[in-house]
């Protein structure tokens, strides 16, 4: 036995010295480390290290970082901060809430829920994480439970190489590829109307560890003494019939909290939508506006007298 587990450590060692020495040329390809995204990880990342206190928390996928403009809710009285990601499952969800919960110390957490998140295994999210945030012992749990040599293998890289000073002093543009970064975590696409066309038939998957995962969260949530509300963010309605599932999805969702998928009457799929299943920034706005009373109703504010600027004079310009 002691032969076993000194071979193992010799072993792990091994791994890890190889890993730091050659992740970096490309010769690894279970390391993928990637500094510096489209959808600003890195900015969100250091941002929130000094954002707190807020009174709204969101965390969540694209659907997240796309849609809950700080701006929007600014000019309602309430300090936001969105900790989105691409692709961001309750596996690195989790990750983030123990990380930032504490500093941000928000009356609510937001938590976007998405059909098509529930059932990812979030290496892609959590690659994007390891290669753009600074090393934390929070990282562990998602790296150990994600069983997944290349989360594990840049796990290690990103670690060594996100101490260094080149990391510290590197700065992320503030538009990438025509995504721009707005304070708050909020990522602003230049305006694109998508044109509807058919889309193919898809079925709703649950992984339990995203499920497991999701559970853990509302429990963190709860005992951090703050409010949890599940939203799902919608999808073209041309997107919405072709999901088998959909129904299911949002049962299962309800047995986790206070769920809810709100839709604003006046979305239109060729007018606020960039692609199936992301608002555009006309969309953002009005859904924004929308759910201004249902955030307030979690906080213990009554701003049913304020008027909701629906947007549904927005021009898309093509």
């Amino acid at each position: 036995m002691i032969e076993i587990l000194l071979f193992a450590a010799v072993s792990a060692v091994g791994v890890a010295l190889l890993v730091c020495s050659l992740g970096g040329t490309g010769w690894l390809r279970n390391v993928q480390y990637s500094l510096g995204l489209g959808d600003h990880t890195l900015t969100r990342s250091r941002e929130a290290e000094v954002w707190g206190p807020v009174d709204v928390l969101f965390v969540g996928s694209s659907h997240s970082y796309r849609t809950f403009d700080p701006r929007v809710f600014e000019r309602h009285g309430l300090r936001v901060f969105n900790l989105g990601s691409s692709n961001q499952t309750p596996v690195q969800s989790e990750v983030l809430l123990h990380r930032y919960l504490e500093k941000l110390s928000p009356r609510l957490v937001v938590v976007e829920v998405h059909p098509d998140i529930i059932g990812y295994d979030g290496v892609e999210s959590s690659l994007y994480w390891l290669s753009n945030s600074a090393p934390s012992w929070h990282n562990v749990p998602m790296v150990v439970r994600s069983a997944n040599a290349k989360v594990l293998c840049t796990a290690i890289f990103s670690t060594k190489k996100n101490l260094g000073r080149s990391f510290r002093r590197y700065v992320e543009p503030e538009v990438i590829e025509g995504n721009r970064y707005v304070s708050g975590g909020y990522v602003e696409r230049e305006v694109e109307c998508w044109h509807p066309t058919p889309q193919p038939t898809d079925t709703v998957h649950f992984l339990s560890s995203q499920l497991h995962a999701l559970r853990r969260m509302v429990s963190t949530i709860e005992e951090a003494g703050a409010e949890c509300l599940l939203l799902e963010v919608p999808d073209t309605r041309m997107l919405d019939g072709a999901l088998v599932g959909l129904d299911e999805f949002r049962e299962r969702m309800r047995m986790f909290g206070d769920f809810h998928c709100p839709r604003p009457p006046q979305l239109d799929d060729s007018l606020h939508f960039f692609d199936p299943g992301h608002l555009n920034q006309n969309g953002a706005e009005i859904y924004d506006e929308y759910i201004i009373d249902l955030i307030y109703e979690h906080i213990g504010t009554d701003v049913g007298h304020l008027a909701r600027r629906s947007g549904s004079g927005a021009v898309c310009y093509r």
